[in-house]
């Protein structure tokens, strides 16, 4: 007895003396491989589970709807977006073999295909994952050729969620319309604001530029797709493209506000103007969109265009051109957060801020027909719904509701 003690002890003392010379990496290694070890056993007891179901115990008297035991073979499952190979367990009966329920779910693909997808939006490329993923020297299935094929069924899955949600859930106080430029092709997003201010992604459509005919198809999209009217009238905030306007005004008609994003305005103003000019054209603009009352609004509106047209002619056409869509939200008499949060496109653009990050290092992109910058956007607006929350000034939304109408029957819109 004391002996067995003796060796006991001595084994604890040279496991310790082991790992006080390890280092803290190695140390955290050595914990990820017994945690991966002690899951793939588990799973392995897990299929075990579903062979006592079919066959009974082992040595059990049988009656005759049991299957029977037929050895074992060499397999894989699924641990943290990685295959690894195991030897599972295997039943048969009189016709055959019979497949075992739990591997399935232990073998899902869209398991598999999430992991790598999460993993790839994260900014992890298909030449690195494999050193990225925890694992074992047996793992398998993790080539950059099966990486790619699971980005391009999981991100197909986000594309087709995205373009064909149900929206008849919802009613829609207002629209938001941007694009954001991928290799040389333009992708539109449409962002839909509900009656509780939620905001929700409407779809996406790839075309060379915003055109009318592509923003068109997509607004069609979302209407065939249950998109109504919390009010009488609905907002629609765009930037500064004529495209977006006719395709709007189009699809809506005569029950649509055109907001202008007054933050394009200001960019593309900018750019008809001096260096020194730029501050001035910024402080005028501030203080115009942070006026409360419309009429006094429309004077300082008229007043910066006095001004804009001293300096440059062009900046001046530029003001007028957009004219008191500017001050849409001043006409609705909506309260100060309210204002800010749709006088401008901010709320889409923050989407298109996310897509560039997330796509900011993908190199080669592929044809159209791939649809590949179509999955990558659709990819990370999925990436970033989870984070996204009502537009501020949310308990306010009666007083847009009321300036927009009030709430009335869903209104179901023609194609």
């Amino acid at each position: 007895m004391n002996s067995r003690k003796d060796l006991s002890e001595n084994r604890q003392s040279q496991i310790l003396n082991l790992l006080s010379i390890l280092s803290p990496g190695a140390v955290q290694e050595m914990l990820l491989d017994r945690a991966k070890s002690a899951a793939l056993a588990f799973g392995v007891e897990l299929l075990e589970q579903d062979v006592v179901a079919l066959c009974g115990k082992p040595f059990e008297r049988k009656n005759g709807e049991l299957c029977h035991r037929g050895g074992s073979e060499m397999s894989s499952i699924i641990v943290d977006g990685v295959k690894y190979g195991t030897r599972r367990p295997r039943v048969r009966n009189e016709d055959g073999e019979v497949e075992l329920p739990m591997l399935a779910k232990l073998r899902d693909r869209d398991l598999l295909d999430g992991q790598m997808l999460s993993k790839m939006v994260r900014g992890v490329s298909t030449r690195n994952y494999e050193d990225v993923v925890s694992g074992y020297s047996k793992k398998l299935g993790v080539s950059k050729s099966s990486v790619s094929r699971a980005f391009i069924r999981a991100s197909q899955k986000d594309l087709d969620a995205l373009n064909g949600a149900d929206l008849s859930p919802y009613s829609f106080v207002a629209v938001m319309i941007d694009g954001v430029e991928i290799a040389g092709r333009t992708v539109v997003a449409a962002l839909g604001v509900t009656n509780t201010l939620e905001k929700v992604p409407l779809g996406i459509r790839e075309g060379d530029t915003e055109n009318s005919a592509v923003v068109k198809d997509l607004l069609a999209s979302i209407i065939e797709r249950g998109f109504v009217l919390h009010c009488e009238k609905l907002l629609a905030v765009l930037d500064g493209a004529k495209a977006l306007k006719k395709a709007v005004r189009d699809v809506f008609g005569e029950s649509v506000l055109i907001q202008r994003c007054w933050l394009h305005k200001l960019r593309n103003a900018k750019k008809y103007l001096s260096q020194q000019h730029h501050p001035e054209l910024f402080r005028r603009m501030k203080k115009l969109m942070t006026i409360v009352r419309y009429d006094a609004a429309v004077k300082e509106l008229q007043a910066l265009i006095y001004w804009a047209g001293e300096i440059s002619h062009e900046t001046q056409g530029s003001f007028e051109e957009v004219g008191l869509e500017l001050l849409t939200v001043h006409r609705l008499g909506l309260p100060k957060l309210l204002r800010e949060s749709l006088s401008t496109t901010n709320a889409v653009e923050s989407l298109i801020g996310v897509v560039r990050d997330k796509t900011a290092r993908v190199k080669n992109w592929k044809s159209v027909k791939t649809k590949q910058r179509l999955r990558w956007v659709a990819s990370s607006i999925e990436f970033h719904r989870k984070k996204m929350r009502r537009l501020k000034g949310y308990q306010q939304s009666h007083v847009l509701i009321a300036a927009l109408g009030g709430a009335v029957a869903k209104q179901k819109l023609a194609a």
